[in-house]
């Protein structure tokens, strides 16, 4: 009987990963555990083995797709063997069925619940991607959520938590409004500007990844930057008196290290600056 080959769960917090590559074509023979496809998350690069000997019968999912944990990617069984029907098909791409129109006043409809972007929000708190991510997908509102985290943070816990308690109390849920592209790949030109030839990038994971944590960055901590002067004039002497040392030990002496030994002294005497921001 064919084997289904799973995406994984590749980190408590991983939810989905992008198909980078296929190492192996179909009717190509694998054996178990030998690497069969490259998985990317915004976390890590990951090589994922083969669950059974055999010989790779269907591929059902395509590089650079980005999929939900537990998304049946492809199948491994012997030459020639039958793929059950439901094999066919993207595990979630479940038929329709035909439904006749119900008519229903817009007062009735709940209202969509906020959409919350990853960072601190002033009612909740500080909001983790992963919370924003999954309140987004399945249109939790964050207010409802009690928080057990570290002074009442909502955690990933949480929400998983109370979408379990909605499941069992049967409770529906609504769907959050489409968010607003950042980005448009098909953005119109004013009439004075002349196209420029070039391409756009789809990005990586790991890029958007860093984007939307310097930007929470941004938010959670405004930057500041003090400018002084100081006279440098003992640490110029200073290097250019032993950078021939240096340099027989094969030792480049940059101003780096002056900068560095200073950075030191000042953290020792006031330790207080090398400090973090919490909601506490």
């Amino acid at each position: 009987m064919p084997i289904q080959v799973i995406m994984p769960q590749l980190g408590e917090s991983v939810v989905e990963g992008t198909v980078s590559k296929w190492l192996k074509n179909i009717g190509d023979e694998i054996k178990e555990y030998d690497p069969l496809l490259e998985i990317n998350t915004d976390k890590v690069d990951s090589e994922i083995p083969s669950p059974a000997s055999g010989t790779l019968l269907a591929i059902l999912v395509d590089e650079g797709t980005l999929v939900n944990v537990g998304t049946l990617l492809a199948w491994i069984g012997d030459p020639g063997e039958v793929i059950p029907e439901e094999g066919d098909a993207h595990p979630e791409a479940k038929p329709v069925k035909e439904m006749k129109p119900v008519e229903v006043a817009v007062a009735d409809l709940p209202s969509p619940p906020p959409v919350i972007s990853p960072g601190r929000d002033k009612g909740l708190g500080f909001i983790s991607p992963v919370v924003a991510k999954i309140s987004s997908e399945e249109g939790i509102d964050l207010s409802q959520v009690q928080g057990t985290g570290q002074g009442g943070r909502i955690t990933k816990k949480d929400v998983l938590a109370y979408l379990e308690l909605q499941k069992k109390t049967g409770v529906e849920k609504v769907s959050a409004p489409p968010e607003t592209p950042v980005l448009s790949t098909k953005a119109t030109p004013h009439p004075s500007q002349k196209i420029i030839p070039g391409e756009i990038l789809p990005h990586t994971i790991v890029r958007r990844s860093i984007a939307e944590h310097m930007l929470m960055s941004k938010r959670t901590s405004p930057h500041v930057t003090t400018v002084m002067e100081a006279d440098l004039k003992n640490v110029v002497a200073h290097r250019q008196a032993n950078k021939s040392v240096f340099s027989q030990d094969g030792v480049n002496l940059t101003f780096t290290a002056y900068f560095v030994a200073a950075t030191v002294a000042a953290l020792k005497t006031y330790p207080i600056v090398n400090s973090s921001w919490s909601d506490e």
